[in-house]
């Protein structure tokens, strides 16, 4: 057994860890956007624990998209809104979360999927990262689904449903 940073004593490292505040917040920025569509960012960290690759998700942004009940994208000025918010709130720390990722709701009633477009978006500059964390939400039926980017044995990379980790700040 060893001592996770994040999580104590448990048997493994989770590819994934999301801080619950993060989890709670994105899942009901989706409900608010029923019967739309909705996406944000998640930002984070890539930490390695024993040789092992994980990402930590500590916040989440979103402005100025264009949506409908089959899709949701960032507008240019909402792109802009969410690096200026990143500059006003992390201005001043050293220790600034990268982009890590996106959430992303399909508010279907049914089993959420990932669409053609979907795929297109987050397996392509700037998203296509390893390790990068995509969150699939269906607020309809509370389901909530953890991807990263992986590479196969050829490089090839797609999405790979993972488990993840909610966990509360050590309190001091």
């Amino acid at each position: 057994m060893i001592n996770n940073p994040i999580m104590g004593n448990q048997q493994e490292t989770y590819p994934v860890y999301i801080l619950s505040r993060v989890a709670k917040e994105i899942f009901l920025e989706c409900q608010k956007a029923v019967p739309k569509e909705t996406l944000g960012r998640l930002l984070g960290y890539r930490m390695q624990w024993q040789g092992k690759t994980y990402t930590k998700i500590v916040d989440w942004i979103s402005a100025g998209i264009e949506n409908s009940h089959i899709h949701a994208r960032f507008t240019a000025q909402g792109s802009r809104e969410c690096e200026c918010f990143l500059d006003e709130r992390y201005s001043e720390s050293s220790a600034r979360p990268k982009e890590t990722g996106l959430f992303h709701s399909h508010p279907f009633g049914v089993d959420p999927h990932f669409s053609s477009v979907d795929y297109g978006t987050f397996l392509n500059f700037p998203y296509n990262q390893e390790g990068n964390v995509f969150i699939l939400i269906d607020p309809i039926i509370s389901v909530f689904k953890t991807f990263i980017v992986a590479a196969d044995a050829s490089g090839a990379k797609n999405l790979k449903q993972v488990p993840c980790i909610c966990y509360y700040p050590k309190s001091s």
